[in-house]
């Protein structure tokens, strides 16, 4: 019985669809280079062109273009810092250019992957983002008093007693409003009384309840960005999802082990530059809102990602973990 041939893996098919021989030897020796300094890595394609990922983020890329090779590390920094070691070779801020018959030297290519392992090292040592502070902490007590006639713990027991813990929002600011003319002090007293009495978290507004914004800057245009966006919507929505971008029309995500379904609508569509969505995974009550905004940067596009009406300050932080992941893995 005849076997069935094996199917080829995404760096296979590249390669073998190179009608350059050089070229294609040049490659392969290079691919087979990078899996020994980046054992484990994921081999994937990315950006039309062989990537190898080391913990989702892409270390190294290579591809052919009609008449040369290239080098690509995912990194806007990498190349610039080793000029010196790059002497001879046509480069860009973001990679090496090489002719097939002459392969970059087995220590450069080692040098650009050390550099790329450290970059990523050292982003992921940054000092955790600083906590927004209190209103009443931002604000000074000499400052409140002067414009509004008390400080902060005179209001804080001025509307003890006058009940506004029992008040929403809107009531407690409308209270305010008999005594303070300035609808920022309104404003600014009504949070600062919600948050020292635990009726509000820090990152919690009035209209939207808890949300989060997540932004990337990544090198593809925002043309391109689109297309992939309306193309393929299991990439950012979740493996199984049909997504029609077409303001009323809703979708759906296959629950999967371990990560929960959801389903939403489709609210407003801005072609090249905007959608706006709710997103309701199993268990949450209510949708929260998700719009997605591209904006056209000189190298690339910058990726927003905000959402809005999320249900509480853990759903929040696991949706910034969600997004982040998510665009990463676009680029």
């Amino acid at each position: 019985m005849a076997k069935k041939p094996r199917e080829l893996q995404p760096i296979d098919a590249y390669l073998e669809e190179l009608k350059n021989p050089a070229a294609r030897k040049t490659l392969e020796a290079l691919r087979m280079q990078l899996r020994k300094l980046l054992p484990g890595a994921v081999e994937t394609i990315s950006y039309q062109m062989p990537t190898f990922k080391v913990d989702g983020k892409a270390v190294a890329g290579f591809a052919f273009f009609k008449t040369h090779c290239g080098y690509f590390p995912f990194s806007g920094s990498v190349v610039p810092a080793l000029k010196e070691q790059l002497d001879g070779y046509a480069t860009s801020k973001s990679g090496v250019t090489f002719p097939p018959d002459k392969p970059l030297p087995a220590k450069l290519v080692k040098t650009l992957v050390q550099a790329r392992l450290a970059e990523i090292a050292a982003s992921g040592k940054k000092p955790p983002a600083k906590k927004k502070a209190l209103i009443t902490e931002r604000v000074t007590d000499s400052a409140v008093k002067d414009a509004t006639g008390r400080d902060w713990k005179g209001w804080m027991r001025a509307l003890d007693a006058a009940g506004a813990g029992e008040l929403n929002h809107k009531q407690l600011v409308a209270h305010l409003a008999r005594e303070v003319e300035s609808s920022w002090w309104q404003q600014s007293i009504a949070v600062a009384y919600e948050q020292s009495r635990g009726k509000r978290i820090v990152g919690e507004t009035a209209t939207t309840g808890f949300q989060v914004g997540v932004v990337r800057t990544l090198p593809v245009s925002a043309q391109d960005m689109w297309k992939r966006v309306a193309a393929q919507p299991e990439r950012w929505l979740g493996t199984g999802a049909t997504l029609t971008l077409e303001p009323g029309a809703g979708y759906e995500v296959p629950k999967r082990r371990g990560v929960p379904g959801v389903r939403g609508e489709v609210r407003v569509v801005k072609p090249g530059q905007r959608i706006r969505m709710t997103w309701q995974p199993d268990g949450w009550k209510r949708p929260a809102t998700l719009q997605l905004t591209l904006v056209p940067k000189a190298r690339g596009v910058s990726f927003h990602v905000h959402m809005e009406k999320l249900p509480d300050a853990k759903a929040r932080e696991a949706m910034r973990e969600h997004w982040s992941r998510v665009l990463e893995d676009l680029a």
